[in-house]
């Protein structure tokens, strides 16, 4: 729209006649309706956008307004279907139609001294607001009859000691509502007379730069810095949390961050429209499922969905106490559990996408009816391909027996939760049953705590003995069948590296053979990312897996050693890693070896490794004391170099003549010795309890028999 101004003098308020008299070649067409999107202006030149506040989807509505400039405080006048603003880069007051045209107005009064950032329209009557300066009043109706009419701006009052950047009309008690920015408070205004009421803490801080309401009295804010779209309830039925200042900002859904932030809205209809373009999930509403709870919802996008073919649009969750198959579209159908669901064990379950996205789930493993309880969880932004993708899942050990529910969500999205919005995607619930009949767990040391293991990789030499060349500590949790084992599950992490060689990392499950394990379902995972494979060494008989094939790549650059070095500052750890091993059915695991199994260090290939052995690769193990070596050890190696007297006859292995080890297990989270500094300098209790083969000082490990400044502490 071209704009022709004519500018006559312009004095602040008490003038004789403050006018600005415009004339536009085009008069501005008001909506149709009332419609039910939320509208937030942006940027200079500004820019309008339609956000749904139930998903946070956004879309670019209108560029070009036929103004160079920002226009801010906003507001929707659902009595005449305008949007009015004010224009912060020319000082005046504009409104815009449905077009997004913007239509300057003739106003008397509007102060020349300052901008308005913050606005809204109730009743035929616009609102403008700012910090020490005040609250001020224009009266719309004039331009009912006369679009090119004078407008009065007046003053309502001085006082303005709330720091807001947007407040909105609550659609039925007639206040104004916003949140101050420095402290997160939430207040209201009387439109009469200006004066602000504290009505209690948000318990959010930011710029909050647009702000709505819909019919039902919820207050939707959102917020410049990440674009967060946060509901506090201010419905008439939470009339008791408001008198008690109980006003929670609830995450809503994620929207557009900008510095440059205003939002209209018309708050006489309701948040969705009739034309819904939202898919709810269906399970019962116990879980989030209703929208008033914050349910999960996803804008339809065309692209993004679950299943063989898109979701139809929802008004709310779970309609009628139905799901959604027994009211709409049978669209429920991107997930199928293709195994068993049992307690501690892993099941297969097929997702089936659209297109490439990320999922995440949750499973009601206690049957409390909520995903809120720890594990509950089972995929976290797994990204999925198009089509099939069958994923594996363990079933939390302590899952209670019996049907429960299940939640999926599939977007564009990082970062769901099991319930809020997302501009993308699916969420499909569904109920499932947990059987499990004869099965048993037993855990090592305990369902908790971790065993320590730590190595001294100069064998057969003692050297430093500092016991810190390789630190591990893990837990085991084996599930039983009828007393036979069908599952273990080893969680650890990497605790030191003290070497300047390189060692690999790996356990062996003694009477298990390679053949016996289920690769379809057993993994590793390593700092929460699934490995190509699962660990299981394909060149032995044995189930020997591979937690790393070289510890050393976990040092930092700024390190020689990985915390055993009190200089290079409490590190973190680096390597955390989640061992999946699933024994097919059938299986006699009769000959196992008790846990916690076996666990050894190994010379990486092709890293030298000390003077007479250079390059043994696999050929070169340490294990804990009179642990045999496995198939892949040179059994020439065990030559009476030096301190070794391992004999196979007598099953000694991995000794000194003082019975002191290359190898030691501790049933906790022991504190190692520090670089350099040998294991019986540290404890010195040590020697005793080896030398009695274990027999006297059996709690040496403890902090209270360390030497002082001898050994590292996180």
């Amino acid at each position: 729209m071209v704009l022709t101004n004519k500018v006559k003098t312009f004095t602040g308020i008490g003038g004789s006649l403050a006018a600005t008299l415009l004339a536009t070649s085009v008069q501005a067409a008001p909506f149709d309706t009332c419609p039910s999107k939320a509208y937030l202006f942006q940027s200079t030149p500004v820019q309008v956008y339609g956000v749904n506040l139930v998903t946070g989807q956004t879309s670019l509505l209108q560029g070009d307004t036929g103004l160079n400039a920002n226009i801010n405080g906003v507001g929707f006048d659902f009595d005449g279907r305008y949007i009015y603003g004010y224009d912060t880069t020319n000082k005046r007051l504009v409104r815009l139609g449905g077009d997004f045209q913007a239509e300057i107005l003739n106003t008397s009064g509007l102060p020349t001294d300052h901008t308005f950032y913050v606005g809204d329209v109730y009743e035929s009557v616009y609102y403008l607001y700012r910090k020490n300066k005040g609250l001020f009043t224009v009266d719309l109706t004039p331009l009912e009859s006369d679009s090119s009419a004078v407008l009065t701006v007046e003053r309502v009052t001085t006082r303005s000691v709330v720091s807001l950047t947007d407040f909105a009309f609550h659609p039925s008690d007639g206040k104004l509502y916003g949140i101050d920015n420095g402290s997160g408070a939430l207040y209201s205004f009387d439109a009469e007379t200006g004066q602000e009421t504290y009505i209690g803490d948000t318990g959010e801080t930011g710029t909050f730069g647009a702000g709505y309401f819909d019919v039902d009295g919820y207050y939707y804010v959102s917020r410049n810095q990440d674009g967060q779209i946060y509901r506090i309830d201010l419905s008439p039925g939470n009339a008791s949390n408001i008198a008690n200042g109980i006003v929670p900002a609830v995450k809503f859904a994620d929207g557009p961050n900008s510095n440059q932030n205003d939002g209209a809205r018309c708050a006489n209809a309701p948040v969705i429209d009739e034309d819904s373009q939202i898919d709810f999930g269906d399970a019962p509403t116990t879980y989030l499922t209703k929208l008033a709870d914050n349910g999960p919802r996803h804008g339809l996008d065309g692209v993004t969905w679950l299943g063989d073919s898109a979701p139809d649009g929802e008004q709310d969750g779970r309609a009628n106490n139905l799901a959604d198959d027994e009211t709409g579209l049978d669209d429920e159908n991107g997930v199928g559990f293709v195994t068993a669901i049992e307690p501690g064990l892993d099941s297969i379950v097929t997702v089936n996408a659209s297109t490439t996205g990320y999922l995440s789930a949750w499973f009601d493993w206690n049957q409390d009816g909520d995903f809120a309880d720890d594990g509950e969880q089972v995929f976290t932004d797994t990204q999925l391909q198009a089509g099939n993708n069958n994923l594996v899942f363990t079933v939390d050990a302590a899952a209670y027996i019996g049907t429960t529910w299940s939640r999926f969500r599939f977007s564009q999205q990082e970062g769901l939760d099991y319930f809020g919005g997302a501009a993308t995607g699916e969420v499909e619930d569904h109920p499932l049953t947990v059987t499990g009949e004869g099965l048993s767990v037993r855990y090592y040391p305990n369902a908790t705590d971790y065993t320590t293991v730590a190595f001294e990789d100069n064998w057969p030499y003692t050297a430093d003995y500092d016991m810190n060349d390789v630190v591990v500590s893990y837990r085991i949790t084996e599930i039983l069948r009828d007393g036979n084992v069908v599952k273990s599950k080893i969680d650890g992490y990497l605790g030191a590296v003290g070497a300047s060689y390189h060692n690999g990392f790996a356990i062996r499950l003694k009477g298990l053979n390679r053949s016996d394990i289920d690769t379809d379902t057993s993994r590793l995972i390593k700092n929460d990312v699934q490995s190509e494979t699962s660990g299981l060494e394909q060149i032995s008989n044995e189930a020997i897996f591979v937690i790393s094939e070289d510890t050393s790549v976990y040092k930092l650059d700024s390190c020689d050693f990985h915390r055993t070095l009190m200089s290079c500052g409490s590190e973190d750890v680096q390597l955390n890693f989640t061992l999946h091993v699933n024994i097919k059915d059938g299986t006699n695991t009769s000959s196992l070896m008790s846990m916690p199994y076996d666990p050894f260090i190994f010379a990486t290939p092709d890293y030298y490794h000390g003077a007479g052995y250079f390059q043994p690769g696999r050929k070169w193990e340490v294990h804990l004391p009179n642990y045999e070596p496995t198939e892949q050890f040179d059994a020439d190696l065990f030559a009476g170099l030096g301190r070794d007297v391992s004999n196979a006859s007598t099953n000694t292995y991995f000794k000194t003549a003082e019975n002191l080890p290359w190898a030691i297990m501790v049933n906790d989270e022991w504190l190692w010795p520090t670089e350099t500094t040998d294991l019986l300098a540290a404890y010195p209790q040590y020697a005793t309890y080896a030398e009695s083969s274990g027999e006297q000082a059996q709690n040496w490990f403890e902090s209270q028999f360390a030497t002082p400044n001898k050994c590292y502490i996180p």
